[in-house]
């Protein structure tokens, strides 16, 4: 039974993020573990920081504000209320508020754990995708889905093909992880001028037969970056899955401007993984 985490920002979850762990809830029995956080303009503790190349300590924290006690309680009340909702469900659930730096608490997480859920705007403020969702997505230590912006079925799983043994392993991790989306139709996408090479197209279509009910593998010509980018903003009821997050035959893509539009305005998951 794989152990999911999912992240809700602890005073207002986001709908889309609980559309799609009530989504994925339905297809599977999977054991949730449910992380509640709240970014902080303040650390828990006093740390020393740095102005003017001179070092001093932030004395304010958290604690030191008036609403914190009541944003706490908050939390705390919808953490009792997510639980017992679960409870009578029949899933599987456990829960806890995340104290400390929030990145170091949740990359020691991700160590243990099979599966993140997590949705583009955590921990933004002005830019999306925003620094938190970026720094899990480069460190975490178990693939990591995007919730999409729109709640929808997945009838398709789109993997991004490069050559890579990434890529592949990418594929493989995601099939073995979530078996139920077998029934899916399974499309393997690369952007070549060239095409594939024979043999290895047949490999990969037995694969993918061997696994999912529908299969097709799809060869794009021109730059990698905007076909892809073109290509996957047609989909819809799909998820698409990615090896590497700005690496190869992806680089280029979420290195520019196109990435965070792609991802602010999702209509359907990313599964990413290393």
């Amino acid at each position: 039974m794989e152990k999911i985490i999912l992240m809700l920002a602890g005073e207002q979850p986001t709908d889309h993020v609980l559309s799609f762990f009530h989504y994925l809830s339905g297809l599977g029995r999977y054991r949730f573990h449910v992380l509640f956080f709240q970014p902080a303009r303040y650390a828990e503790k006093p740390a020393l920081k740095k102005a003017l190349g001179f070092p001093y300590v932030e004395s304010i924290v958290a604690g030191d504000l008036p609403e914190y006690v009541s944003k706490r309680q908050e939390i705390e009340d919808n953490m009792s209320d997510f639980i017992n909702t679960c409870n009578k469900k029949g899933l599987i659930v456990s829960a806890r508020y995340l104290e400390g730096p929030l990145m170091e608490s949740l990359i020691e997480e991700s160590r243990f754990a099979d599966l993140m859920i997590t949705d583009a705007a955590i921990g933004a403020t002005k830019q999306v995708p925003g620094t938190l969702l970026k720094q899990l997505l480069m460190s975490a230590k178990c693939p990591v889905i995007i919730a999409p912006a729109l709640r929808s079925t997945i009838s398709e799983i789109v993997f991004c093909y490069d050559g890579s043994n990434a890529a592949l392993f990418a594929m493989k991790q995601f099939t073995y992880l979530l078996p139920e989306l077998n029934e899916a139709r399974g499309t393997v996408v690369q952007v070549k001028n060239d095409g594939l090479p024979v043999d290895e197209k047949g490999m990969i279509a037995s694969w993918l037969s061997n696994h999912y009910a529908y299969s097709d593998v799809v060869t794009l010509k021109g730059e990698p970056g905007n076909e892809l980018f073109t290509y996957l903003l047609k989909k819809r009821h799909a998820l698409v899955v990615m090896g590497a997050y700005g690496r190869s035959l992806l680089s280029n893509f979420l290195q520019h401007s196109q990435a965070d539009l792609f991802i602010q305005s999702l209509t359907y998951p990313i599964f990413i993984t290393h």
